[in-house]
């Protein structure tokens, strides 16, 4: 098993499930995954300078491509700014693995700014939400959110990323 950071995982995981554009309007909490990013050549970025806006490009490209597309969120507001075309893209059934941002779990008992429960927040507008609790779920977590995206009724699926796990390195089965 290679030893390897949360997002470096969640990269080589994406390039697993074919996923070669990311949608994204990038905050605080998603800094581990920007680093990551800028050595990343094979999965494009595409910044979006709000969240609708980046959200109605994922949707667009799912529905164009017949694939899934891929759009990650800064926590809360970035969340709740997308949840219009969140609301959309349920509707037209685009298969969209929805990410968010999450502030560290240990720093979430404090209730920081910005900070609210995700997946309750996306919950009526995706097939499924969830948050990755511990480094060597990520794998499986997001294998089965582009499966679920994908199965019909094709649809979003949510997952928060809290910085800890994006930020945490140890051996990980890719599997």
């Amino acid at each position: 098993m290679p030893y390897m950071s949360g997002r470096s995982a969640l990269l080589a995981l994406l390039k697993q499930e074919g996923i070669r554009v990311m949608f994204g309007n990038p905050g605080t909490t998603e800094l581990a995954l920007m680093d990551a990013m800028a050595g990343e050549h094979e999965i494009h970025y595409v910044l979006g300078l709000a969240e609708v806006a980046v959200m109605a490009m994922a949707d667009g490209y799912a529905q164009a491509s017949g694939g899934v597309a891929f759009c990650n969120l800064h926590v809360a507001p970035g969340l709740g700014n997308a949840l219009g075309m969140l609301y959309d893209a349920k509707k037209a059934g685009s298969p969209i693995v929805v990410t968010a941002g999450q502030h560290p779990q240990d720093f979430s008992m404090k209730e920081p700014l910005l900070w609210a429960e995700l997946p309750e927040i996306a919950r009526p507008f995706v097939k499924w939400s969830a948050e990755v609790r511990n480094l060597a779920d990520l794998p499986q977590m997001i294998h089965r959110a582009v499966k679920t995206a994908l199965t019909p009724p094709m649809g979003p699926v949510f997952l928060s990323l809290p910085g800890d796990i994006m930020n945490a390195e140890g051996e990980i089965d890719l599997g």
